[in-house]
């Protein structure tokens, strides 16, 4: 890896490059600005492609240096425990089976699984007269307006929308969801909602919306989540429904009744069940590896002079000079 940074470093040296204005950049070519942008990920699996092959000739120096060691001063946890995660995650998230992990039991039908497209005529799903991402003021209003809104306060999830009709409120829904699903989920189920009701009256309605995020999800035709596809087939059949973008919290009444009962719903709203998605089996799986990696650091039989010093495992890499470094990983200078 220094050797790569090396040669990074005498070709930025050489070379320039023009940035997004055409300006002229001393010290960095196109190729190496191209290079310089690709993920992480990426470069780390080609630089270290047959690394056993190569790689003893350039890192001699840390022969005798624990494994352990390493990845805690560069902050990369043990690869049998990032095999674990992943495994866990393909099991439970992809192949639809259940896995236990440090003690805790996944079961796979409490976390969103991946579905095939939404089954509507591509004429029906035409939905781009009906969604408008613009924000607007409602000014232009139909019979009926209604706004809905999700929230997430202490850890406690909110969803809700509200019907008013001649400045009157008509309607209001809540729903209290589980404290893993996200504040995108409430926004979905609430308009989800919130079409299905409106699907009831005979009026033309304006659904108002301040998540332009799932005004996009809807119109895709691609989607694979549940939610999403549950709340697309409750469209097609009202061509009287409109649903719009509006600024929140800018004080239009609306929108601040729907603001206020998604609050409300996080404690006595009606109780609503949706699968967790994966990004908190994601946050779990990382918190458990992180306390098992832990474990092993404190329990290690090498690498003792390094704990010591950094008895914490972080995924933060330190960022120490050689004269502070080498005593932990080589070992003390011998005197003269």
């Amino acid at each position: 890896m220094d050797a790569f940074r090396v040669e990074l470093g005498e070709k930025n040296h050489r070379d320039g490059f023009e940035d997004r204005l055409g300006k002229k950049k001393k010290g960095v070519s196109n190729e190496t600005a191209f290079r310089l942008t690709l993920p992480s990920g990426v470069v780390e699996k080609v630089i270290l492609y047959a690394s056993a092959e190569w790689a003893h000739n350039i890192t001699a120096a840390y022969n005798a240096t624990p494994t352990a060691a390493l990845q805690v001063i560069e902050g990369l946890m043990p690869l049998h425990i990032k095999a674990t995660i992943q495994s866990t995650l393909v099991s439970v998230g992809r192949l639809g089976r259940n896995c236990d992990y440090e003690g805790i039991h996944f079961d796979h039908e409490s976390y969103e699984q991946p579905t095939p497209p939404s089954i509507i005529y591509p004429a029906l799903f035409s939905l781009e007269d009906r969604i408008s991402h613009v924000e607007q003021d409602p000014s232009n209003r139909t019979p009926i307006e209604v706004y809905k809104d999700g929230s997430k306060i202490n850890d406690q999830t909110g969803s809700a929308f509200c019907a008013i009709s001649n400045e009157a409120v008509t309607k209001t829904w809540k729903a209290k969801l589980n404290p893993a699903n996200t504040v995108f989920q409430a926004e979905m189920l609430a308009l989800k909602a919130a079409i299905e009701w409106a699907n009831t009256s005979n009026e033309e309605v304006n659904i108002w919306n301040d998540s332009e995020s799932s005004l996009q999800a809807l119109k895709s035709f691609y989607v694979k989540s549940k939610i999403i596809q549950e709340a697309q087939m409750t469209l097609p059949g009202n061509a009287k429904i409109r649903l719009v973008c509006v600024k929140a919290h800018i004080g239009i009444k609306g929108n601040e009744i729907a603001d206020a009962l998604a609050m409300e719903a996080t404690t006595d709203g009606i109780p609503a069940s949706l699968s967790f998605p994966k990004s908190y089996m994601k946050n779990q799986l990382l918190q458990l590896s992180r306390s098992r990696w832990q474990a092993e650091w404190d329990n290690g039989k090498t690498g003792s002079s390094v704990y010591s010093i950094i008895p914490k495992i972080s995924n933060k890499q330190l960022h120490w000079k050689n004269a502070s470094n080498s005593p932990l990983t080589m070992g003390p200078s011998p005197t003269t």
